[in-house]
């Protein structure tokens, strides 16, 4: 009898230990489970998120697409050497060459404001066009073509708000070519014409400095 005793107690005692052990193995399946449960979360969050940029991106590229064609469309009479569509619209034109130049894309914008200025330079954003073709030259360096292209806004536009300022930057892209004679004429004509712009006290500035 005791060695039935002996036997069944060391039974119980195993079963104990596995139990013990299916209970410890259970407690690791749980944290496994809700590791894994958790890791779950994280790719689907990872994955709504790659959905929403690959949205995003996709609409960017329509958006690139569209102004692409756009661009093409209205800039079609520069490049062929044949009149743009009837249909452009002078203000879309002007606004493209206009968000080019903001961007810095001063090639795109100068193609944009001459195309402007060839098919409408009477419009009323023909001065400004004009100025910003001397602005673009201008932010390039190309002191020469920035003071062709100011000169023009003053002969074309001679009462044009843009006038005085195409006298001043003129004038600085005079100076930069050391053509300083000439560049005293810009601003000497500036604070004839328009002594109470805002740009005179500048332009009475440098002369006072010469």
């Amino acid at each position: 009898m005791s060695g039935c005793t002996l036997a069944t107690q060391d039974d119980i005692l195993r079963l104990d230990n596995d139990l013990i052990q299916l209970r410890k193995n259970q407690a690791d399946l749980v944290t496994k489970m809700t590791d894994l449960s958790g890791n779950l979360q994280n790719l689907n969050s990872q994955l709504e998120s790659s959905q929403q940029q690959m949205t995003q991106l996709s609409q960017k590229l329509d958006d690139l697409q569209a102004d692409l064609d756009r661009r093409m469309g209205v800039l079609s009479g520069q490049v062929t050497g044949t009149s743009a569509p009837a249909s452009s619209n002078p203000s879309d034109i002007y606004r493209l060459a206009y968000n080019d130049y903001q961007a810095g894309k001063f090639d795109l914008a100068l193609v944009g404001f001459r195309n402007f200025v060839a098919q409408f330079p009477h419009a009323d954003q023909a001065p400004q066009a004009q100025f910003y073709i001397g602005d673009s030259e201008f932010a390039r360096k190309n002191w020469l073509d920035a003071s062709a292209a100011y000169e023009k806004v003053v002969e074309m536009y001679p009462k044009s708000d843009f006038e005085p300022k195409a006298l001043y930057k003129r004038g600085l892209a005079l100076q930069a070519l050391n053509r300083t004679d000439d560049a005293k004429e810009c601003f000497k004509r500036l604070l004839k014409e328009h002594p109470h712009h805002e740009l005179a006290k500048s332009a009475r500035d440098i002369l006072n400095q010469e």
